[in-house]
């Protein structure tokens, strides 16, 4: 065994049918190369405030967020507070004017604001009292066509030609007629009647067969003339 442990051949090509070496094998590791920094790298690494950024920015794990800001005074284009390189270089009466266009300019689209509520109101005012007027001049050429209609007075007339309070009809064609369909009504319920007593034998005595009770019809009602005008 001591031989054997004393030869590297022999540990890393054990003879065939050998268990206790095979867990002796001692494998040769690959070497990791490391890649050397650059010089503007090793100077950025020289604060305290870099290494702990740069630490930040290469940590691992899942729970951090890391946000590389390069300048925290950088402000996004477009906001209020962003302002060209061209725009930076302007001093004197330059800044002055161009204010005063800016206040100009917001002085004119307010203006222009107000004009246009201004308008909007005085269109639906004006839209507001048209709709009145109209509305009087409708009601009053109504007033007048009804005026003017000789048929519109015959609305002023009772839903039936009958006086409930003296309970007679009135001298009309349309009264002579509400009679005699009255009148009909009286005559089919005589005629039902009589239709009724024949049926059941009505004043029929049996004992001695006669008929001691009298069955009549009475004749049936003519329509008034002033019916039929």
């Amino acid at each position: 065994w001591l031989k054997r442990l004393a030869n590297p051949r022999a540990l890393t090509h054990p003879p065939p049918g050998s268990t206790r070496l095979r867990a002796l094998v001692v494998r040769p590791a690959r070497a990791q190369v490391m890649q050397p920094r650059s010089r503007s790298c090793r100077h950025g690494l020289k604060t305290k405030d870099s290494l702990e950024k740069e630490r930040l920015r290469h940590r691992t794990g899942a729970y951090f967020r890391y946000e590389d800001i390069r300048n925290p005074i950088d402000v996004a284009k477009g906001c209020p507070s962003h302002i060209g390189p061209v725009d930076r270089m302007n001093a004197g009466n330059f800044c002055e004017e161009v204010n005063l266009a800016e206040r100009e300019a917001k002085k004119y689209i307010r203006d222009e604001r107000t004009e246009a509520r201004r308008a909007r109101n005085l269109d639906r005012e004006e839209s507001r009292w048209r709709a009145i007027s109209n509305m009087e001049l409708a009601s009053d050429d109504r007033v007048t066509r009804m005026q003017a209609d000789p048929m519109m007075g015959r609305k002023n007339v009772s839903g039936q030609p009958y006086n409930i309070v003296s309970q007679t009809y009135d001298r009309t064609p349309a009264g002579a007629q509400l009679e005699h369909h009255d009148n009909m009504i009286r005559y089919r319920s005589k005629v039902r009647t009589a239709s009724l007593a024949m049926r059941n034998h009505l004043g029929f005595n049996p004992i001695i067969g006669e008929q001691t009770y009298g069955v009549s019809i009475p004749p049936p009602p003519r329509p008034p003339p002033l019916a039929l005008a």
